[in-house]
């Protein structure tokens, strides 16, 4: 174990601190959109703390401005704002999400290789991470932060062995959040399309 000055306090010798937005496991996702038909446009609002609601059908030319962030495997995204605790976990078991979905530039997005997304995925879990991001939180109608006050969020990167070790012990983990998330997406569409005929009778429930 070393002293590292930034921490204030002991770390493993091989290991380093960087910053969340500058660091050898992810980088930022910068905005831009390619070009599509029709999508569903997730704003901040349509993300409460994991779960996912239906968004709101956009297509490419009539979209807002704000909805210009491209969603991609292995990407982790948070809501900049300030006490906003919006979290996206993309994986490849969460393709259906990514392939039909676009984000709002609310949200900052972090592009991992394959054996660090559970890593920086855990890394924006941790409380921790929540409570740097709020101090770091400026404006005067919305406090959030920019790519600039995420440098003074550190992160500590293991060595190479400790993070695959890492990526296997949590990668199927992760990949049964991603399950359940898609599948609780899936029966919110059924709901959503039954209620209403249910409620106007077009549809009954036989005992």
């Amino acid at each position: 174990m070393v002293w590292n000055d930034i921490l204030k306090r002991n770390i493993p010798n091989d290991w380093k601190v960087q910053s969340v937005i500058s660091n050898c496991l992810s980088s930022v996702i910068k905005p831009g959109v390619e070009m599509f038909d029709t999508k569903t446009y997730l704003a901040t609002a349509d993300v409460k703390g994991t779960s996912i609601s239906t968004g709101t059908i956009i297509d490419y030319e009539g979209r807002e401005s704000r909805a210009n962030m491209q969603p991609s495997v292995n990407s982790v995204w948070f809501a900049k704002m300030k006490n906003s605790i919006k979290h996206l976990y993309l994986n490849k078991e969460m393709q259906s999400v990514i392939s039909s979905s676009i984000l709002s530039t609310g949200f900052c997005g972090l592009q991992c290789e394959e054996n660090s997304f559970e890593y920086i995925a855990s890394y924006i879990a941790n409380p921790y991470f929540e409570v740097h991001k709020d101090m770091l939180a400026h404006g005067a109608t919305q406090e959030a932060v920019n790519n600039d006050d995420l440098a003074g969020v550190h992160i500590i990167i293991p060595d190479a062995n400790i993070l695959q070790a890492y990526h296997e012990v949590t990668q199927l983990i992760y990949s049964q959040i991603s399950k359940n998330i898609c599948e609780n997406q899936e029966l919110v569409k059924l709901r959503d399309w039954l209620l209403p005929m249910l409620m106007n009778g077009q549809a009954t429930i036989e005992d």
